[in-house]
């Protein structure tokens, strides 16, 4: 068996306190320094003084990256001392293989194995020993062309700071490095830093909004709600490239015409649809009418808040791996509709309900990152990846179709990314009926049950069937634990 360099910044380790077992004898404890010699076929773990080595980790790093093994670095999940002398100690449950996360924060946490070839292509074990852990997980990840997750526990920290740390130095460099162009700025309210890419140009946008005139109460007022939504979008002098297509069922009111002709004026296409309701074909004939190379799926029942929404998820676009990306979606009355979709194993809007105050776990609320899906009331998604995928699924006609579409990006291989810098609302369902049907459930399960029971973007040691990131154990330190501090807090 190969020897495995055990890398430990700042402090010593003895072996004996690392692993007993006779297989693994020939693993090494070094503490950094320059004159360490790494073997190209050796496994290289790389972790902050003040970790400790769960008993089996060693051994299940080992398994991970075998020779021939497709995963050239992983990272797992992690304990941390609680609060309180008698509490079990906090989990730190992570998703797969997130990017974008991962220049928002160090949401790997401070413990990466690789093999030692990815260590020397990074800058050498040495010097990545003595760096921030965001910086060596950058450099790292980009050598190894992507990190894979190990859903098991591999060390425990005798700290109670459990929240990601983050470098904007880091993710400076790194942006340098991979040629992403974009404006880095810290997170004023955690540990975090903001990627807010530069778009090359403006590129043309079309808007594609199914409505049928419906006219209900915002704020107190009664407002026709396709024009509502019109009006919160930039204006044509704004946003001249922003083409706007209502697709009019064939009994909307004239009065309701007129309003969103004025609220759009010379931007807008119109488009007729004669057939009972669909909005997967509404949306996908409205896309037909339409030549933007970005498309923005909009509800008529939907406001922007931000007032940069539509840059903020264009500029997220100009990564050619995304396909779609949309924002948070907030209620009325500003709670939490969506941070993403979370297939927990049938798809819930993550965070539904709860205070945007709350950070979330590991302050998940606050980053830019990967999910498996986002509402189509208000999504941006690439006109060529929609067509590849073959636009939206006429059999799920009222629910649902967002989900499967975005499991078909992926299916293709694009990645879907959340972001918390764009907030919209959504009026949910004011303009038809919000239940859900059966037979779009059980057509949605039998198409995607494996992918439904495998989201890379949760984590098979979290409770399933809720819409929150929380331990599968019971207790109040476990919903603290995913609701995490309020922003006021996390400021302190």
């Amino acid at each position: 068996m190969r020897p495995t360099h055990w890398i430990v910044a700042g402090s010593a380790v003895e072996h004996e306190r690392v692993t007993r077992s006779r297989d693994l004898r020939r693993s090494r404890i070094v503490v950094a320094r320059d004159d360490l010699p790494i073997d190209n076929g050796a496994i290289v773990v790389f972790m902050d003084s003040g970790t400790l080595l769960d008993p089996d980790a060693i051994a299940t790093i080992d398994g991970a990256l075998q020779p021939g093994s497709p995963h050239r670095g992983v990272y797992g999940d992690s304990t941390h001392r609680a609060e309180g002398r008698l509490a079990a100690p906090a989990e730190v449950r992570r998703p797969q293989w997130s990017p974008e996360r991962l220049r928002s924060h160090c949401y790997v946490g401070d413990l990466v194995a690789v093999e030692g070839a990815v260590a020397s292509a990074a800058g050498g074990a040495a010097a990545l020993a003595r760096m921030h852990p965001h910086d060596r997980a950058l450099r790292l990840a980009e050598a190894a062309a992507g990190l894979d997750r190990i859903a098991e526990i591999l060390s425990h920290r005798d700290d109670t700071d459990s929240a990601p740390t983050a470098s904007l130095d880091a993710v400076l460099a790194h942006c340098a490095r991979t040629s992403v162009d974009a404006e880095c700025t810290a997170d004023q309210v955690v540990a975090a830093v903001r990627v807010s890419r530069r778009l090359r140009r403006r590129p043309t946008i079309s808007a594609i909004m199914p409505t049928r005139g419906t006219v209900g109460p915002v704020r107190g007022h009664e407002v026709v709600l396709g024009a509502h939504a019109i009006a919160s979008l930039p204006s044509a002098e704004e946003m001249p490239e922003l083409q706007i297509v209502a697709v009019f069922d064939h009994d909307t009111p004239h009065e309701a015409r007129d309003a969103i002709r004025a609220a759009a004026g010379h931007r807008l296409v119109e488009v007729e649809w004669e057939q009972p309701f669909n909005f997967a074909e509404k949306v996908n004939l409205g896309v037909l009418e339409s030549d933007g190379e970005l498309l923005l799926l909009l509800n008529d029942d939907t406001e922007m808040i931000t007032p940069d929404a539509l840059d903020v998820l264009a500029g997220i676009l100009e990564d050619s791996g995304v396909a779609a990306a949309g924002p948070m979606l907030l209620y009325e009355d500003g709670l939490i509709q969506s941070a993403g979709h979370l297939l927990n194993p049938i798809p819930y809007d993550l965070y539904r309900h709860c205070d945007p105050a709350h950070v979330g776990a590991q302050n998940l609320l606050r980053v830019q990152r990967e999910v498996s899906g986002v509402i189509a009331a208000f999504a941006m998604v690439r006109r060529a990846a929609f067509l590849e995928a073959g636009g939206l699924c006429p059999a799920f006609p009222l629910n649902y179709n967002d989900v499967d579409f975005c499991l078909k990006l992926q299916y293709l291989g694009y990645r879907i990314v959340w972001t918390p810098h764009a907030q919209v609302h959504h009026f949910e369902s004011r303009t038809r009926n919000p239940s859900l049907q059966p037979f779009e459930m059980e057509m949605l399960g039998a198409r995607w049950r494996d992918r439904l029971d495998d989201d890379p973007y949760f984590n098979p040691r979290l409770e399933r069937y809720v819409s929150t990131w929380k331990p599968d154990r019971f207790g109040q330190d476990a919903l603290s634990a995913a609701l995490g501090p309020t922003a006021p807090i996390a400021s302190k």
